[in-house]
């Protein structure tokens, strides 16, 4: 009986004959030599409840001293690693903030305004500093706090160790007369992604201004979404001004995203708002990166180099834009309330909501031959219970299949069969007498709330003469 290959990337492209992969709400992980499948396909993690700041939504969250301080609509908090938010004061209102820090301020740029706001941990004060400028990003390096200019391709560097004080120290990202989108500091250097372009400086102690470009460090590709950037472990990630995502790979560019994957965001009518955040868990690195005008929401696992979505019941996208590590967990912040989760691989719900988790495979065919397809055969292995607490061991779950004989454009009626019960840690679930077709893609879908992990797929098929 042949091991199928199931699914393991997102790869719905526009012509589906082509390929008609899809995986929302579970993920790829390869096996070592001698596992039993070579892929198995990870439930992605649940949501339990970590604290409340405000009513939301959150703009933005950041560690510092041990604390993590969070932009709830207008209100500035500190949360402690036992989820208590403590409020330290008010900012002004608008999209995604821009936020750094260097362990004993943390600096706010609100982008719609370019306000900047410096924040202790007991307090909340506005930048009045006059060579502060109209800003439209920030982060840290090497004791100065760093702005890009709105509409401008310069950049500010605040006094030492000071967010407060601003000595009109500034330089122009000049290479190319594209404006700044975004400052960060990458590793130790300076990377400002402009409209079309990208130069990386890096301090180099000139009295007059530190910071100098690197030499040969310039990037002919730039960012078309200034919340879409972000970095870990001395790598940066973001949207480009081509709308392909990209990895840096020393000073280049690295392209992540496929030619499906493109397909998709190049006919997305907005851009601009994505927002992308990264979080590491059991070993893997996730970009997430959110189009909340578009309702999508893409996840690149950087260990598997391959690519899963993520969707909320009731949201369209995953309810978690923003997302840090803190206090030894992954947590994710709300789209909608002020609601703060710890992103918990353990779980299968999201803060007691359910999760449907979606497998679109690859396409079954022989050479243009007719196909007579037997028995469709899935193993499952389930775990606990997915729920926080209060569970029943009787939790039966359900699991249905579809299939398609155009590619994936129509699909056939639901056919449901149970999963087993909680504490059969393997189940096998069969479907026969699947048809015929010349070729054929098989679809799975469950939301069972317990931890469930598809193992293998095996497909009892035989080709006709014709």
């Amino acid at each position: 009986m042949p091991r199928a290959p199931f699914a393991w990337n997102c790869y719905r492209h526009r012509s589906l004959p082509v390929s008609a992969q899809r995986l929302i709400n579970v993920f790829a992980e390869t096996q070592p030599a001698g596992a039993k499948s070579q892929v198995i396909l990870l439930p992605t993690p649940g949501l339990d409840f970590f604290a409340e700041a405000g009513t939301g939504p959150i703009r933005g969250m950041l560690e510092m001293a041990g604390a993590l301080y969070v932009v709830s609509e207008v209100a500035v908090y500190r949360v402690s690693a036992e989820g208590i938010a403590t409020y330290l004061g008010e900012i002004e209102g608008g999209g995604p903030v821009s936020m750094a820090e260097n362990g004993a301020q943390v600096l706010i740029v609100v982008p719609d305004s370019g306000k900047g706001y410096i924040v202790t941990s007991t307090s909340v004060t506005l930048i009045t500093d006059e060579d502060f400028p109209a800003a439209s990003s920030c982060t840290y390096i090497d004791g100065y706090f760093v702005v890009s200019e709105a509409n401008a391709g310069a950049f500010h560097l605040s006094a030492l160790d000071d967010g407060l004080t601003w000595n009109g120290d500034v330089a122009e990202a000049e290479r190319s007369p594209d404006n700044l989108v975004r400052a960060v500091r990458v590793g130790s250097v300076l990377w400002l992604f402009g409209e079309f372009t990208t130069e990386i400086w890096s301090n180099q102690g000139a009295a007059d201004f530190p910071f100098l470009q690197v030499s040969g460090a310039f990037v002919e590709r730039g960012c078309a979404a200034r919340d879409s950037v972000d970095h870990r472990l001395g790598t940066v990630f973001w949207l480009g001004d081509d709308r392909v995502i990209y990895r840096s790979d020393n000073f280049q560019p690295q392209r992540i995203s496929n030619h499906a994957i493109e397909q998709e965001i190049g006919g997305y009518a907005v851009v601009s708002d994505a927002i992308g955040s990264i979080y590491e868990q059991e070993g893997h690195t996730f970009y997430v990166l959110t189009f909340p005008s578009q309702g999508n929401t893409w996840v690149y696992d950087a260990k598997e180099g391959m690519w899963h979505e993520r969707e909320s019941e009731g949201y369209g996208t995953w309810r978690c834009a923003h997302v840090v590590n803190y206090a030894g967990a992954a947590l994710g912040a709300d789209t909608e309330d002020g609601r703060i989760y710890r992103i918990n691989p353990t779980l299968s719900t999201e803060d007691g909501d359910k999760v449907i988790r979606v497998a679109t495979g690859i396409a079954w065919h022989s050479e243009n031959k007719r196909v007579f397809f037997s028995r469709f055969s899935a193993e499952f292995e389930r775990g606990a219970s997915g729920y926080a607490s209060g569970d029943s061991a009787n939790i039966d779950g359900d699991v249905f299949l579809t299939s398609s004989n155009d590619g994936g454009r129509t699909w056939s009626a639901e056919r449901w069969r149970k999963l087993g019960f909680q504490g059969q840690y393997r189940g096998r679930v069969e479907w026969r007498r699947n048809g015929s077709a010349r070729e054929k893609v098989f679809r799975l879908q469950w939301s069972d709330p317990v931890r469930t992990a598809l193992i293998a797929v095996n497909v009892d098929a035989e080709s006709g003469q014709h």
